[in-house]
């Protein structure tokens, strides 16, 4: 049975997000979805337009109780992009191309750890119609909606 990762901040829960989540469980079996906590946001640029941990949840909570997927999903908060990635039994992780560093480094620390390596399942951006990446940062600024419109300034 598989056993897959993703994770972010996913503060606006933009398609891109929901593409990645949507990947994830696409794959069958248990979703592990880490989110990023308060702390490991605050250096984030505008970061005071980042929503709390909480409300972060429970939004992804609402997210997936849409798609019928809640009771295959466990939320874990996360200090740090590695924590949970040594986790025995994951089979896979599922990433955007900004964090393949970081499920590469998972891999090398699993295997330090004498544990399996995940198999990398890499989304392709989600752009917005001005062909630009639809990004959480872009959106803070107010440059696009989470669906990749171009808004009015």
């Amino acid at each position: 049975m598989s056993y897959i990762l993703v994770g972010g901040t996913f503060d606006s829960l933009h398609k891109g997000h929901r593409k990645m989540i949507e990947k994830a469980f696409s794959l069958g079996g248990k979703v592990l979805v880490c989110l990023t906590s308060d702390e490991m946001v605050k250096d984030k640029h505008l970061s005071w337009h980042i929503d709390t941990y909480e409300k972060r949840k429970s939004k992804l909570k609402d997210f997936l109780m849409s798609k019928k997927w809640l009771s295959e999903a466990e939320i874990v908060k996360i200090e740090n992009p590695f924590s949970e990635g040594l986790r025995p039994g994951l089979t896979h992780i599922v990433i955007s191309e900004e964090t393949r560093g970081n499920a590469e480094k998972i891999n090398r620390m699993r295997s330090e750890n004498r544990l399996a390596p995940l198999e990398i399942i890499e989304i392709e951006w989600e752009l917005a119609e001005d062909g630009k990446t639809v990004s959480d940062m872009r959106i803070r600024k107010g440059d696009i909606d989470r669906e990749g419109c171009v808004t009015s300034q």
